[in-house]
């Protein structure tokens, strides 16, 4: 049988827990390498290539992660090494994108990867009751977001937001992201020119692009908690999943082939300028041969937009 197996291994004859990295920029490798793992995975299934011998693509589970406590009736303790706040898209499954195995992470998912009270209380309760093994809080945005592409299409025709066929919840969840759209949006301008909006492919470009900045704010507002809170110890970082090739980057190319220096983590923003910056960066990616050549015009008139209906698609 042809088969090309991602596997969850336990080991029996060694069931103690995993050491949790002794640093955030430690954190920060181990997933990485985990993600680089899983995009060889994913790379090895497209091109039906089985590794040859024993597998390769292992994540390493034991006993205490599985809930299997060495006493009967005693509860397994958590030790999660990192908090991922990341999207409720069913294709972007946290902890095998990222190699790891049970316990491994405290995985908070919403649509959009949007701050609410809830989401940032289950944060909060992470680094308050979790604070011995925590080393990172990481934001994970993806490629093709409905709820970015939701925000985006409102954000180009706003006529359909309005309809009595949105709720006010989901009316709440689209406009929270409007910013990072806007933000996007002026990017364009700059690199595209003032007509960009005109262009075929700019509204695929501007989910792009949003998606990267809507992480990138939320990871902001990330930090200064995490800040404001004093554990000084705890990175925060951010990056988005590229579905087209598995890897986790930033910036993001989305014709990226997969390579192992595509895999990046990026520290969050810690100055609103740089949210600025990463939609230069951007829109000068998403610049392809046949693009718009004309000469870049900054735009900070704080004109209104007048965009399209929401999508319907995953979130």
């Amino acid at each position: 049988m042809n088969t090309i197996d991602y596997i969850y291994r336990f080991d029996a004859d060694n069931p103690s827990a995993k050491p949790v990295p002794p640093d955030a920029e430690a954190a920060r490798r181990v997933l990485e390498d985990g993600n680089r793992m899983f995009s060889h995975w994913m790379e090895s299934c497209r091109t039906r290539t089985p590794s040859p011998g024993e597998p390769r693509y292992i994540v390493s589970c034991n006993g205490l992660e599985m809930g299997m406590p060495r006493t009967y009736g005693e509860m397994p303790r958590q030790s999660p090494f990192a908090v991922v706040v990341g999207c409720s898209d069913a294709r972007v499954p946290t902890e095998m994108l990222f190699g790891q195995g049970f316990n491994d992470l405290f995985v908070i998912r919403v649509a959009g990867n949007v701050m609410g009270d809830v989401c940032q209380a289950s944060v909060d309760y992470a680094l308050v009751n979790l604070s011995e093994s925590i080393r990172v809080v990481v934001v994970l945005g993806h490629s093709g977001c409905g709820a970015v592409t939701a925000a985006v299409d409102s954000y180009l025709r706003p006529l359909r937001f309005w309809s009595k066929s949105v709720s006010p919840v989901l009316r709440s969840l689209t406009q929270s992201i409007f910013v990072a759209v806007r933000e996007a949006a002026n990017g364009f301008k700059e690199v595209w020119g003032p007509n960009a909006r005109d262009e075929p492919g700019y509204r695929e470009a501007l989910i792009e692009s949003a998606v990267c900045i809507n992480a990138a704010q939320t990871a902001f507002g990330l930090r200064q908690e995490v800040e404001t809170s004093g554990k000084w110890e705890v990175e925060v970082l951010y990056g988005v999943h590229n579905i087209r090739n598995h890897q986790v980057c930033m910036p993001v190319d989305p014709t990226a082939s997969r390579s192992d220096e595509n895999v990046h983590l990026v520290a969050a923003p810690s100055n609103p300028r740089e949210f600025h910056a990463l939609a230069i960066q951007m829109a000068q990616i998403l610049k392809r041969d046949g693009a718009p050549r004309s000469r870049p015009t900054p735009s900070h008139d704080g004109a209104e937009p007048n965009g399209v209906p929401i999508a319907e698609g995953t979130a």
